[in-house]
C-alpha cells in the first residue's frame, strides 16, 4: 500500500471530510498548526523542506487571526 493510499484510508476512517486525503493533507495540517503557533514562514518552509519561500507563502492565508489582526491594524492617519 502507497502512503498516499495508507493516509486517505485513515482519514477516510476517521470521517475527516477534506478536498484532498493524501499525505499533502498531512503536510498542510502541520504546516497550519506551526503558523498557529507563532512559528514564521521561514522556520515553516525549513520543516517542510521547501527550497523556495513562495512555496510557504501559500500558508499565509490560511491564518485568518493574523490576518485579521493586520487588517484592524491603525495606521494612524497615514492612509
Amino acid at each position: 500500500m502507497s502512503l498516499w493510499e495508507m493516509v486517505g484510508k485513515r482519514l477516510r476512517s476517521l470521517h475527516v471530510s477534506l478536498p484532498h486525503c493524501g499525505p499533502h493533507a498531512l503536510r498542510h495540517a502541520c504546516a497550519t498548526r506551526l503558523l498557529a503557533a507563532g512559528l514564521s514562514l521561514k522556520e515553516i518552509g525549513d520543516q517542510l523542506g521547501h527550497m523556495d519561500p513562495d512555496s510557504t507563502r501559500i500558508y499565509a492565508k490560511v491564518d485568518l487571526v493574523a490576518l485579521r489582526q493586520v487588517a484592524d491594524f491603525d495606521m494612524g492617519g497615514v492612509l
